[in-house]
């Protein structure tokens, strides 16, 4: 495996090479593996980019390696509508129908790439990897991908297309070195997952920082839907330990009075049914209960039984020996798990922007206003097929040219800008993360969105005076760049969506508007301006009747 792909090429910062291939794919989880694989089976040159080594710095690798799938008597008809259904009528259409239309096919490909995945009614999974299922996908996807000799260019960031008219390649960051360069190439397929990171919790991992997204926005590319963030209710959030999904299993959820708080709520349901099956309510009373002052630091209370906690293999391990938890009390809170906008794409996963092509989290348009639970890695994998097969046919067609040399040159003054800054850049990104689980979390308000908005303006003004030394700490700059830009629109649209609907919850306007609000939300920039539009949702297959 090619892990210093960068290194062959060092010299090329100087003139002596250029670094150039047909096809070039930013992110090394399932969806930029997928893509990768494609292009490269078409017989064209792929460069698989990523911020760290190849598959460890995505979402994937923590994922519970299931499929949402029409496998057995679970049909096509039926993963359609709840499809639709759970993504409150505003996810696309044509894009879900060629979901479970392919999934089928495309998950049972794995197969071939020596991926171990079992089939039943209605899913698919993956056989444990060495350590989570996530690598179980990954690993056999990265042997097969090194076996056709697709290039690993690991540890640089993505920073900026090239783009005059249609995509011409991306200059990438060398934290190691500190030097920019250009990658030039015929197509270029953007696959660096989704922005949760923008929030104080989640269980993403810390690089997965809406890079994609705005980069493909500053480019020129449309985004959708972004006010719609998964949270998922119970996360660890125990001081100094991860902020995982915790496996409650036969536990009760209490506030600090040791009140059942589903009960409280009418929630007659076990905890761990609740927290899959209604994530969004649970995770609205949890932040309802610390809200009133009934938290613990900003948590609720899992008791599990005690002979669960000593007696069940699985947990007990992982709790006590993993995590090193003694205690059955655990504190949890929601946490960003998932975000279902992002870049608009069509049924080929083309951007607006010639040869720029999106597949996986970094998308908006599949899952609406909500995810259902299982489709995030089969979109992974059925998109990213389609957006390998879509860049390698245009790629093609299509000739490679040079350039970059405004962008090169903006990259190098907003570094050099890094060194004489005042405010460090860790301090800023944790005010903005702060801000936005504050202003934007699981339950907002028109009074909280307009103080975050102006929150994220003094962010904006104090990041002109960053300071950032490092190799690693330019890297994190470049990080809270992206995240400044991604949560402000996430804001103002969070702002402008005058409704509640699947993960979008305002506390005043608390119901779902069909008749207004059976609309998405569309961003682009136009001669360096921020246009606002919306977008009558298509209801070609499900229709609803007011």
């Amino acid at each position: 495996m090619i892990h210093n792909y960068y290194n062959v090429f060092s010299s090329f910062y100087i003139g002596a090479f250029m670094i150039e291939t047909d096809v070039l794919v930013v992110g090394g989880g399932a969806a930029g593996l997928r893509a990768a694989i494609e292009a490269r089976l078409m017989g064209l040159n792929v460069i698989l980019a990523s911020k760290a080594p190849i598959g460890f710095s995505s979402s994937t690798l923590y994922a519970g390696g299931g499929f949402r799938v029409a496998f057995g008597n679970y049909s096509r008809e039926r993963h359609f509508e709840e499809t639709i259904i759970g993504g409150k009528l505003l996810n696309d259409q044509e894009l879900v129908k060629i979901l479970v239309d392919e999934a089928p096919e495309r998950l049972l490909e794995l197969r071939s790439f020596k991926v171990n995945l079992n089939i039943g009614d209605g899913f698919a999974h993956v056989s444990n990897g060495p350590l989570t299922k996530g690598e179980g996908l990954l690993l056999p996807m990265m042997r097969y991908a090194e076996n056709l000799n697709i290039k690993f260019l690991e540890n640089v960031m993505a920073v900026e297309l090239i783009v005059s008219e249609k995509v011409y390649g991306c200059i990438f960051f060398n934290p190691n070195s500190k030097k920019l360069f250009p990658i030039y190439s015929k197509s270029v397929i953007l696959a660096t997952g989704g922005y949760s990171q923008i929030f104080l919790r989640s269980d993403n991992p810390a690089r997965v920082s809406g890079d994609g997204c705005a980069m493909g926005f500053r480019a020129g590319a449309e985004l959708i839907d972004m006010e719609f963030i998964q949270f998922f209710p119970l996360g660890l959030a125990e001081d100094n330990k991860p902020a995982w999904l915790f496996p409650a299993i036969n536990g009760k959820l209490l506030n600090k009075l040791d009140e059942e708080v589903l009960k409280k709520y009418g929630v007659e349901k076990p905890l761990m049914r609740a927290a899959i099956e209604n994530r969004d309510l649970v995770s609205r009373i949890i932040w309802l209960e610390i809200s009133k002052g009934l938290g613990l630091d900003d948590t609720l209370i899992i008791e599990l039984n005690r002979e669960d906690f000593q007696g069940l293999p699985g947990i007990a391990n992982y709790l006590s020996k993993v995590l090193h938890l003694s205690s059955n009390r655990i504190k949890v809170s929601p946490l960003a798990h998932f975000t279902m906008g992002g870049i608009k794409i069509d049924e080929n996963c083309r951007t607006v922007i010639p040869g720029l092509f999106a597949c996986g989290e970094i998308c908006g348009g599949v899952h609406g206003a909500n995810r259902l639970g299982g489709n995030a890695l089969t979109e992974a994998i059925v998109f990213g097929a389609i957006a390998g097969r879509s860049a390698g046919e245009y790629a093609l067609s299509s000739s490679r040219m040079s350039g970059g040399e405004n962008e090169l040159k903006n990259m190098k003054d907003l570094i050099s800008s890094f060194k004489h800054g005042r405010f460090h850049v860790d301090d800023l990104r944790l005010k903005l993360k702060r801000a936005m689980w504050k202003g934007c979390g699981v339950i907002r308000s028109k009074t909280s969105l307009i103080d975050l908005m102006s929150e994220i303006d003094d962010l904006k003004t104090l990041f002109r005076d960053v300071k950032a030394l490092s190799g690693f700490e330019i890297l994190k700059a470049f990080e809270l760049r992206n995240m400044l830009q991604i949560a402000e629109l996430v804001c103002l649209a969070a702002l402008k969506r005058e409704e509640s609907r699947g993960a979008h919850y305002r506390l005043d306007y608390p119901e779902q508007l069909d008749r207004k609000w059976l609309k998405r939300i569309s961003f682009k920039l136009e001669n360096g301006n921020l246009k606002l539009s919306y977008m009558p949702v298509n209801l070609k297959y499900v229709s609803i009747k007011f």
